[in-house]
């Protein structure tokens, strides 16, 4: 009965006349034809609009992220916030998201950094602004020395116009330093309030790094204070 029911319905959509669809082999044909065209492909314009579904592969396939720079600059960045969600677009952290864009702002944590065109040993630096900082809680300073200008942490009194000192000389007698230089801790008297630390000369800042952190320097010459 399904079958018989299936023939007229094919019967009915050959494109052949009434009188020659009655026979067998015609049947057939129209059989064929309806296959193949439930078979094709829909063309475009049968097509529903859609928005088109792009993952976060796709959109960071252009993106440059501030962290791929290898030449130090200190014009801002642009910065991509991720919202919770990992590599895949899928959130992994809920409850991140919205805010003030930002821009990065890449700091020189290695104070002691002579320029390659002078010759090594203390040298001086000139504050020109200081300013909010939105990547951390301590303020920074830009600061212009010779051809460069960087961006540094800027300690609690620092205005524009100071001069800095930068040193990595141990002499015998302890120097007085002003806010802001940098010195071995072995040059500096104990008891100097120090903050921007580094563990081995030369690897940059690491520790007493956030706004309004300090500590009491104690007999030590290991680390560089910045």
């Amino acid at each position: 009965m399904a079958l018989r029911v299936l023939t007229r319905a094919l019967g009915s959509l050959s494109l052949t006349p009434p009188a020659a669809a009655a026979s067998g082999p015609s049947l057939l044909q129209a059989a064929q034809v309806t296959n193949n065209a439930l078979l094709q492909l829909p063309s475009a314009s049968m097509l529903l609009p859609c928005r088109p579904v792009l993952t976060s592969v796709a959109l960071s396939a252009n993106f440059v992220s501030w962290k791929s720079h290898t030449k130090y600059t200190i014009t801002p960045m642009k910065m991509r916030k991720s919202g919770g969600r990992d590599h895949t677009g899928r959130i992994k952290v809920h409850g991140i998201g919205g805010g003030h864009k930002q821009r990065y702002r890449m700091i020189d944590f290695l104070r002691f950094r002579p320029e390659q065109e002078t010759k090594s040993g203390p040298f001086e630096e000139k504050v020109i602004t200081v300013r909010y900082d939105p990547c951390r809680s301590a303020d920074i300073a830009l600061v212009a020395g010779g051809s460069r200008k960087r961006w540094i942490i800027a300690t609690e009194n620092m205005q524009a116009g100071d001069i800095i000192l930068n040193s990595d000389h141990i002499g015998r007698m302890a120097v007085a330093a002003r806010e802001g230089d940098a010195h071995p801790l072995g040059a500096l008297p104990v008891g100097t309030l120090i903050n921007n630390v580094e563990s081995e000369p030369g690897r940059g800042a690491q520790y007493i790094r956030a706004a309004g952190a300090g500590n009491m320097h104690s007999n030590s010459r290991s680390s560089i204070q910045r």
